[in-house]
Order: C-alpha cells, then structure tokens, then sequence
C-alpha cells in the first residue's frame, strides 16, 4: 500500500563478477559513477565543530570494517552508508558483527530521490543511481534492514513475521540526526572525524580512480603504515566522469583515507589516499550522521505485523510522524498519475502491498474481531480531496485509519495527493494583487458589494488557470478507477484473487473532491455487480449533474443502499476563509471560476444540492453545518471534525444491506448476500426521510 514499501520488486538484474581482467575492471569502474550532488535545501542542518574537541595530528581507524564490493550495480550511496551504519553500530556497541543491507538503502534512496525503481517504472530506468541526501532521507524514514533480509537488488517479499520481514526489522536501526558537513572546509571534516570516526561522502570520480590494479592491490589486509597506502592520482574530473559515493574514515597530513565499495582488489585492501587537492578539485557531498536511540516505540513496532492496540483495544499510533507514517503506511494505496501505484515518497505502494492489504491485514482484522469467513466485514474506502499534499493526506489517513478501526470497519485509505492547493492559493494571491484596490477604507472593513465585486474579479482572473488545473485534478480522479494500470483495479483484482475476503459490506467515505473519485468508482463497480452499504460525502465538490449521471441511478436502485452528506450552509460558504484573499469557499470558486468561467451547480454546496432529485430520495440523509449535529464551519474542516466523524462511523454500522462476496470459482465477479432490512434514517434540517424498502438481492453479473 502506499502501504508498507516492502514488497517484491520485480527483478533488477542480480548483480554478477566480472572476469578480473585490466580492462574489465576499468569498463565496470566507469559504470559505477551514478552518484548525483544534492540540490541546495536550507533546512539542512550545518555541522558545527565543537570548540573543545581538538583534532588529532593524524587520525588512523581503530575499528575496521568489512570491504564491500557493489559489482556491477551502480549502488555506491547504499554500499558506503551501510558501512557508516555498520560502524556507528560497532562504535555505539548496539551489535556484535552488524552487516546492514546496502540494498535496501539504495532502494530508499532512490525512492526518496523521486526515481521510480527498474522493474515497474514507465518507461522502464536502469539501475542509474541516487543522492546522499536521498540515502540519508530513507534511513531516516524508514531505518536499516539486516543485510540477509535484503540480499540483492530486488525488493524482498514480506513475510510478516519480525524475525524475517525487512520491514519490521528496519525499525531497529533508525537514524537520529544528520548533519552536512561543509566539504570545502577541510579543517571543519578533520574535526568531524574526531567527533564521529567516519563521514559519508561523493566527489567526482576521475579515472585516476581506475589505476587501483597495482601492487599494493595484492594486500590481504589494510597496511599498518601510512607510507604503504595507495594514493588515487590527482587530477580535475573531466565533464562526463560521474560521482562516485565513499566512506571516509582517517586522514594524514596528504589526504584522507578512504574506505570504497569495490572490494579488497581495488587500492590497498579496499582503502585509498584520497589527496586533499584532489578532494578539493572534485568534492561534492559530506555529511556526519548519528544513530538514533531505539525507543520503547521503536521495539512495539518491531514486534508488530499490523496496526497496534492497548489493553483497551484500541488502536495505537506512534507520536513520532516518523513511526506513525510507518504504522498507517499498510492501509494506504498511494495513487500518482492517472491513477497508477506512486513509486515515490512516504506512502509508496508496489502491486504486493495491495495485495498484503487484502490477504494479510484484513485477515488479520477478522481474527481481531472474530469474525468468521462467514460472518460479514465492513471494508471502507476513504478519498481524500484532491488538493491536498501528502502531508495533509497522511494527517487526514492518521485521523481515519485507527478511528474506522477502533469501530471495527477495515480501512482503506486512498491518497491521490497533488498538492494543488498550494497552487490555487498562490493563483489567488497572483491574481488578487492584479485586481484594483479601492482607495477608501480597509479592505476587510469593505460593504458586501464591493467584497462581492472583489470576488467577482479573482474568479475570472482565474477562470483560466484554475480550469485547467481542476480539470485535471477531475481527470486523475476519473482515472483513479478507470485506467486499466490504476490502483484501485489492481485493488479489485486483489479482492477477487484474495480467499480472505469473505462475506462483507463496501462503504465509501469521501472528502471534497474525494466524491468524485467515487462517483466514478461507484458507476463502473455498480456494472460489475457490486453493490455499496453506503456512501458518505462531506462538503462534495462533484458538479451537480455528474452525480446525478454516475450516482443518482444507483441510489434509486438501491445499488447504494444510502447516502449520507455534510455540507456548509450558504452562510458558512461565504465566510469560509480557506482561500484567503478570496473571501468564499472552496465550493464557491470551482462553482463560479474553475468551470471555464462558467456557473456550475456543485453537489456540496447547500442552495444547488436541495434543487437536485437527490435531495427528495428517502435514502439521502442531509446535514448541514455548523448546526447541532457538526460544529465544523469551514470546508477543509470536515474531515477532523469530530461530530462529523462520529456520525459517519454510525451510519456505516447501521448499514447493513448489500453484502457482498465472491464468486465461488476462480473469483471472476460478485455475488450479492442476502439484504438486510436498512435501518431508519432522519434528515436534518428539512425533509423527513421515508420507509425504506429492503433492496432486492442482486444476481452475479460478469
């Protein structure tokens, strides 16, 4: 899922010797310079030497690890951190022989340089590298591995068990901070060292680096004696030489001493003089980690395989964003582009994920809960809005994830993030200072009409761009269930695949522009046989005749067996604050702007969803805020609104029609269970909802 990241990754080619030949070894030396230079980010912190550490004369290591060779993978960033972790490891005595998988850190790294991995990617990439920051960055979020875990390129299956799975047993090793390292101040590394004992760094890898087939490449061991240490020749890296990731772990009065990853026939045992000109010529990174300390957080979650519960049984979700990202990470499908599984970021999610959500998690909730095969689950699937980044998106999953749990509904988040927000506000902004200023009073102090012609000219000063930008929000959502490749598909084929499913009830939840992801998914699964206990919409920014295209036949069929939604009154939409110059709604400005200019009916917006059929249906229930049943009173602020959140877990249990299973042979639709006699519903502020009538059971279709 977004879920956990660990899941199989389709092969990356195993990586093989070479034959020791001159020749060879240079042409696969060539082919190991993939290292990038981190881009600038202020938010680094700077390491600052201590001003009473004096550094020694010359710094030889007293402790010495094990040579690694990266063969022919272009892995360098992974194979030289895992040896800086394997040594603070060793120093901070928290193991006896640590060997931390440099896979697994490469992975990370490239996940977290926002490089899609070679098996899944489109278009396929090769095995090209990453950054130190990216290595670090995926340390930091997702720890260290034991090396027998991970032994390869390919991404390991998950086992869900804490004495085989990588994932669990990464928690073990986290990272505590780390500090860049000014690589031009050689005096500033000189001390770091002292403080530390190694530094991870890259530079530009000249092919001076590929004369290591010499003499002193013979030696068993690293030299006792400085005098005996291969020196890389000096020279300025040309244009087309690549970087090259390394350890450094001593230094003399010519250069430091250099720890690589292309085994013990490279240099002297492993080890080189990497000459301060040289450094200097051609350094790009240096950075001075720290472990971090394992918390009693750390060890619960290394013995968990899913969400946490206290004595009470309830769910328990770690205070650290970090730990608690890992927690929530299963139950996430992480969507990018059209819809297809995200490669990147905190929520990655591979084919397996989704496919342990449904085979492992789920069925790990039924024992839980003890619910038998034939006992019936509810399954809810929540969408965010679509404007939302993933920051946001993990906030709203850590609200919904443990509350559905704790009521024993499994969730399922859907996280669509675009970040699209931001961009509106700064379209706002853009817009708002084009727009002449009244020279009389204080803005905010302004008669409605002239707030009213205000907002009259941002909406269409950005009919332009906001159109586009909503459209293709719109179009991502719509792919969310409609590309062949998308998540949500590979969702139903794990459904249809899984024997863990069982009898159970389909709710959706929805946020903003959430309703349209499941107006869409609602038409197509509907086609299929499948059928819906509910659907729970707050503030929906699906247009008003989308719904009544992809939605409202459903409802009447009872195909959706009810309808819940929240929306501001007209009151609250025109001083929601959100989009700030705009003095409106969210609702208000797609409604009047992002519709090519052009007045549409939104389903959330309280003057056009009580002229809709919709409204009347007896299986619609309506509540408006902020009133006695939701104190919310701003459009984003449905979904941590905790009224609001009681209500729609209510209404999800009360739902008792349209269960649903497989078929019973090769899992290639749907059967509908037998319907529950719906429970009575009231609709707030205005209609009274009538008796409901029990669904029909629905025949397999396709």
């Amino acid at each position: 899922m977004a879920t956990s990241p660990r899941t199989t990754a389709s092969a990356a080619s195993k990586a093989k010797p070479r034959k020791k030949t001159t020749a060879n070894v240079a042409d696969a030396l060539i082919r190991r310079r993939p290292v990038c230079p981190d881009q600038l980010d202020l938010r680094d912190r700077l390491y600052q030497p201590p001003v009473g550490l004096q550094p020694a004369k010359m710094l030889m290591p007293t402790l010495w690890m094990s040579i690694k060779n990266q063969l022919q993978t272009e892995a360098c960033t992974g194979f030289a951190l895992s040896t800086v972790i394997e040594y603070l490891l060793s120093k901070g005595k928290r193991e006896n022989k640590p060997a931390i998988s440099p896979y697994m850190l490469y992975s990370m790294a490239r996940r977290y340089d926002e490089i899609p991995e070679a098996p899944n990617a489109e278009p396929k990439l090769a095995d090209s590298g990453s950054t130190l920051r990216g290595a670090l960055k995926g340390w930091y979020k997702q720890g260290a591995c034991a090396a027998a875990l991970w032994p390869n390129l390919d991404m390991p299956p998950a086992t869900n068990l804490p004495e085989t799975d990588w994932w669990i047993d990464s928690v073990q090793r986290p990272l505590g901070a780390y500090y860049r390292v000014d690589p031009l101040s050689i005096s500033d590394m000189h001390v770091a060292l002292n403080d530390l004992g190694v530094l991870y760094a890259s530079a530009a890898c000249h092919a001076g680096w590929t004369v290591a087939e010499s003499a002193a490449a013979k030696l068993a061991s690293p030299p006792a004696a400085w005098k005996d240490y291969w020196r890389i020749p000096s020279q300025k890296a040309g244009f087309d030489d690549g970087g090259h990731a390394f350890v450094i772990v001593g230094y003399n009065e010519d250069g430091f001493l250099i720890q690589n990853s292309w085994g013990t026939g490279w240099g002297s045992a492993g080890y080189a003089i990497l000459t301060y000109s040289d450094w200097q010529n051609n350094a790009m990174d240096c950075w001075a980690p720290q472990l971090g300390v394992i918390t009693a957080e750390h060890t619960a979650i290394s013995e968990a395989t899913t969400l946490r519960e206290n004595t009470a049984g309830n769910v328990v979700v770690a205070s650290s964003e970090v730990l608690a990202n890992r927690e929530i990470n299963p139950f996430i499908i992480d969507l990018g582009n059209n819809g297809e599984l995200s490669q990147t970021g905190d929520f990655r999610t591979r084919r397996e994920d989704v496919e342990d959500l449904v085979d492992f998690h789920l069925g790990q909730a039924r024992k839980r809960w003890n619910l038998s095969a034939s006992d019936t689950i509810d399954i809810a699937i929540y969408a965010h809005g679509g404007l939302n980044d993933e920051k946001a998106a993990a906030a709203a999953a850590k609200e919904w994830i443990p509350l559905l749990y704790d009521a024993k509904i499994f969730p399922i988040f859907l996280m669509w993030e675009t970040g699209a927000m931001t961009t509106i506000l700064n379209l706002i902004v853009d817009a708002f200072r084009q727009v002449p200023r009244s020279t009389g009073g204080v803005f905010s102090e302004l008669g409605d009409a002239v707030k009213q012609f205000y907002d009259k000219r941002l909406e269409r000063a950005l009919a332009t761009p906001g159109t586009l930008l909503w459209g293709e929000m719109k179009q991502n959502a719509d792919a969310l269930s409609g590309n062949p490749q998308s998540g949500l598909q590979i969702l139903q084929k794990a459904f249809l695949a899984s024997d863990k499913i069982g009898k159970f009830r389909l709710h959706l939840i929805g946020h903003s522009a959430g309703s349209i992801v499941h107006s869409f998914i609602i038409d197509r699964l509907a086609a299929q046989g499948l059928r819906f206990a509910s659907l729970n919409l707050m503030a929906p920014a699906v247009r008003v005749d989308t719904f009544e295209r992809l939605v409202l036949p459903h409802l009447i069929s009872k195909t959706v067996d009810n309808c819940l939604q929240f929306s501001l009154t007209d009151e609250a939409e025109n001083k929601d604050p959100t989009c700030r110059p705009y003095l409106r709604s969210l609702l208000y400005l797609v409604s009047e702007s992002f519709e090519a200019g052009v007045r549409t009916p939104i389903l959330g917006m309280d003057k056009y969803v009580r002229l809709s059929p919709v409204f009347n249906l007896p299986n619609f229930t309506y509540i408006t805020t902020p009133s006695a049943d939701s104190i919310n009173s701003t459009h984003g602020g449905f979904d941590n609104d905790v009224p609001t959140q009681k209500k729609i877990v209510a209404q999800v249990l009360r739902s008792k029609a349209n269960v649903m299973n497989r078929t019973g042979v090769g899992g290639g639709g749907w059967w509908a269970g037998e319907p529950a006699a719906p429970a009575k519903t009231s609709r707030s502020p205005a209609v009274a909802a009538k008796p409901k009538k029990p669904a029909a059971a629905r025949a397999k279709k396709g």
